[in-house]
Protein backbone atom coordinates (compact mmCIF):
# COMPACT_ATOMS: atom_id res chain seq x y z
CA UNK A 1 0.00 0.00 0.00
CA UNK A 2 1.32 3.44 -0.80
CA UNK A 3 1.57 6.21 1.76
CA UNK A 4 -0.98 8.22 -0.24
CA UNK A 5 -3.47 5.31 -0.09
CA UNK A 6 -2.97 4.91 3.66
CA UNK A 7 -3.50 8.63 4.29
CA UNK A 8 -6.66 8.53 2.14
CA UNK A 9 -7.89 5.58 4.20
CA UNK A 10 -7.41 7.66 7.36
CA UNK A 11 -9.29 10.60 5.78
CA UNK A 12 -12.16 8.34 4.69
CA UNK A 13 -12.54 6.87 8.19
CA UNK A 14 -12.42 9.74 10.70
CA UNK A 15 -12.38 9.10 14.45
CA UNK A 16 -12.08 5.32 14.21
CA UNK A 17 -9.89 3.37 16.60
CA UNK A 18 -6.65 2.38 14.83
CA UNK A 19 -5.12 -0.99 15.74
CA UNK A 20 -2.01 -2.76 14.44
CA UNK A 21 -1.76 -6.55 14.37
CA UNK A 22 1.97 -7.24 14.04
CA UNK A 23 1.68 -11.03 14.08
CA UNK A 24 -1.37 -13.25 13.77
CA UNK A 25 -3.32 -12.69 16.97
CA UNK A 26 -0.79 -10.22 18.47
CA UNK A 27 -1.51 -6.48 18.55
CA UNK A 28 0.45 -3.38 19.45
CA UNK A 29 -0.89 -2.13 22.75
CA UNK A 30 -3.80 0.29 22.22
CA UNK A 31 -1.76 3.07 23.87
CA UNK A 32 1.02 3.00 21.22
CA UNK A 33 2.48 6.25 19.86
CA UNK A 34 3.44 7.20 16.32
CA UNK A 35 6.89 8.61 17.09
CA UNK A 36 8.41 9.13 13.64
CA UNK A 37 7.45 9.28 9.99
CA UNK A 38 10.56 8.58 7.96
CA UNK A 39 11.34 9.10 4.28
CA UNK A 40 13.75 6.23 3.66
CA UNK A 41 15.98 6.07 0.57
CA UNK A 42 17.79 2.85 -0.25
CA UNK A 43 20.90 2.77 -2.45
CA UNK A 44 22.23 -0.78 -2.54
CA UNK A 45 24.50 -2.99 -4.61
CA UNK A 46 23.46 -6.62 -4.73
CA UNK A 47 25.70 -9.68 -4.82
CA UNK A 48 25.43 -9.71 -8.63
CA UNK A 49 27.07 -6.28 -8.74
CA UNK A 50 23.98 -4.29 -9.75
CA UNK A 51 22.91 -1.09 -8.04
CA UNK A 52 19.34 -0.88 -6.76
CA UNK A 53 17.54 2.27 -5.60
CA UNK A 54 14.11 2.70 -4.09
CA UNK A 55 12.25 4.67 -1.46
CA UNK A 56 9.79 3.77 1.28
CA UNK A 57 7.89 5.55 4.05
CA UNK A 58 8.46 4.09 7.52
CA UNK A 59 6.09 4.83 10.39
CA UNK A 60 7.53 4.04 13.81
CA UNK A 61 5.11 2.67 16.39
CA UNK A 62 6.28 2.79 20.00
CA UNK A 63 4.88 1.69 23.35
CA UNK A 64 5.82 3.51 26.53
CA UNK A 65 7.31 1.23 29.18
CA UNK A 66 4.36 2.00 31.45
CA UNK A 67 0.91 1.58 29.90
CA UNK A 68 -1.02 4.81 29.33
CA UNK A 69 -4.71 3.93 29.69
CA UNK A 70 -5.82 7.44 28.68
CA UNK A 71 -3.83 7.51 25.42
CA UNK A 72 -4.98 6.11 22.10
CA UNK A 73 -4.19 7.03 18.51
CA UNK A 74 -7.26 6.99 16.31
CA UNK A 75 -7.45 7.65 12.57
CA UNK A 76 -7.93 11.40 13.02
CA UNK A 77 -4.97 11.74 15.39
CA UNK A 78 -2.78 9.68 13.01
CA UNK A 79 -3.81 11.96 10.15
CA UNK A 80 -2.88 15.03 12.23
CA UNK A 81 0.58 13.53 12.81
CA UNK A 82 1.05 13.09 9.04
CA UNK A 83 -0.07 16.70 8.52
CA UNK A 84 2.38 17.98 11.18
CA UNK A 85 5.24 16.11 9.51
CA UNK A 86 4.24 17.44 6.07
CA UNK A 87 4.42 21.02 7.40
CA UNK A 88 8.12 20.39 8.14
CA UNK A 89 8.90 18.37 5.00
CA UNK A 90 6.81 16.41 2.48
CA UNK A 91 6.35 12.72 3.17
CA UNK A 92 7.04 10.36 0.27
CA UNK A 93 3.50 9.71 -0.97
CA UNK A 94 3.93 7.26 -3.86
CA UNK A 95 6.13 4.82 -1.97
CA UNK A 96 5.29 1.67 -0.05
CA UNK A 97 4.39 2.38 3.55
CA UNK A 98 6.02 0.22 6.21
CA UNK A 99 5.51 0.18 9.97
CA UNK A 100 8.46 -0.23 12.33
CA UNK A 101 7.46 -2.03 15.46
CA UNK A 102 9.07 -4.04 18.22
CA UNK A 103 8.48 -4.87 21.85
CA UNK A 104 10.00 -7.18 24.47
CA UNK A 105 8.37 -10.20 22.78
CA UNK A 106 8.92 -9.23 19.13
CA UNK A 107 12.13 -7.99 17.50
CA UNK A 108 12.08 -4.55 15.90
CA UNK A 109 11.22 -4.98 12.24
CA UNK A 110 9.80 -3.05 9.32
CA UNK A 111 6.41 -4.61 8.56
CA UNK A 112 4.32 -4.25 5.43
CA UNK A 113 0.53 -4.12 5.29
CA UNK A 114 -1.07 -7.43 4.34
CA UNK A 115 -4.70 -6.49 4.97
CA UNK A 116 -6.94 -3.88 6.55
CA UNK A 117 -10.11 -4.80 8.38
CA UNK A 118 -12.52 -1.87 8.29
CA UNK A 119 -15.52 -2.04 10.61
CA UNK A 120 -17.99 0.57 11.84
CA UNK A 121 -15.81 1.77 14.71
CA UNK A 122 -12.24 0.64 13.98
CA UNK A 123 -9.52 -0.07 11.46
CA UNK A 124 -7.27 -3.05 12.08
CA UNK A 125 -4.06 -2.85 10.06
CA UNK A 126 -2.68 -6.36 9.69
CA UNK A 127 1.07 -6.34 9.17
CA UNK A 128 3.54 -9.00 8.06
CA UNK A 129 7.30 -9.32 8.07
CA UNK A 130 8.89 -9.53 4.66
CA UNK A 131 11.65 -12.04 3.95
CA UNK A 132 15.06 -11.26 2.58
CA UNK A 133 15.88 -12.42 -0.93
CA UNK A 134 18.71 -12.53 -3.43
CA UNK A 135 18.04 -9.88 -6.09
CA UNK A 136 20.45 -11.54 -8.54
CA UNK A 137 18.46 -14.75 -8.29
CA UNK A 138 15.11 -12.90 -8.22
CA UNK A 139 15.77 -11.16 -11.53
CA UNK A 140 16.87 -14.39 -13.26
CA UNK A 141 14.21 -15.57 -15.69
CA UNK A 142 15.51 -18.98 -16.77
CA UNK A 143 16.88 -21.98 -14.87
CA UNK A 144 20.28 -21.29 -16.45
CA UNK A 145 20.29 -17.68 -15.23
CA UNK A 146 19.23 -18.82 -11.75
CA UNK A 147 22.10 -21.34 -11.73
CA UNK A 148 24.55 -18.57 -12.69
CA UNK A 149 23.32 -16.13 -10.01
CA UNK A 150 25.84 -15.73 -7.23
CA UNK A 151 23.30 -17.14 -4.78
CA UNK A 152 22.19 -20.00 -7.00
CA UNK A 153 19.65 -22.29 -5.39
CA UNK A 154 21.48 -25.00 -3.50
CA UNK A 155 20.66 -28.61 -4.09
CA UNK A 156 19.29 -30.19 -1.01
CA UNK A 157 21.73 -32.83 0.22
CA UNK A 158 20.40 -36.34 0.30
CA UNK A 159 21.09 -38.05 3.58
CA UNK A 160 21.11 -41.76 4.19
CA UNK A 161 20.14 -42.66 7.70
CA UNK A 162 20.88 -46.05 9.21
CA UNK A 163 18.36 -46.71 11.96
CA UNK A 164 20.81 -49.07 13.68
CA UNK A 165 22.86 -45.97 14.56
CA UNK A 166 19.95 -44.76 16.69
CA UNK A 167 19.49 -47.72 19.00
CA UNK A 168 18.15 -46.81 22.43
CA UNK A 169 18.92 -50.20 23.94
CA UNK A 170 20.68 -49.77 27.25
CA UNK A 171 20.39 -46.00 27.10
CA UNK A 172 19.67 -44.09 30.24
CA UNK A 173 19.54 -40.47 31.12
CA UNK A 174 20.06 -40.55 34.84
CA UNK A 175 21.63 -37.63 36.67
CA UNK A 176 25.40 -37.82 36.31
CA UNK A 177 25.25 -40.26 33.36
CA UNK A 178 26.65 -37.68 30.95
CA UNK A 179 23.77 -37.91 28.48
CA UNK A 180 22.91 -34.23 28.74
Amino acid sequence: MTTRDFIQLLKNNPDKALYFEYQKGFYARPDYHITEIKNVSFDTVDCGGLQNKWEETHIQLWENELPEPNHQVNTTKALHIFEAVDRVRPTFSDTEIMFEYGNSNFHKAPLAISNIINSDDKLIVQLFATATSCKAQDRATTPEEKAMACCAPAEKPKMKINLKDFSTEGASCAPGSGCC
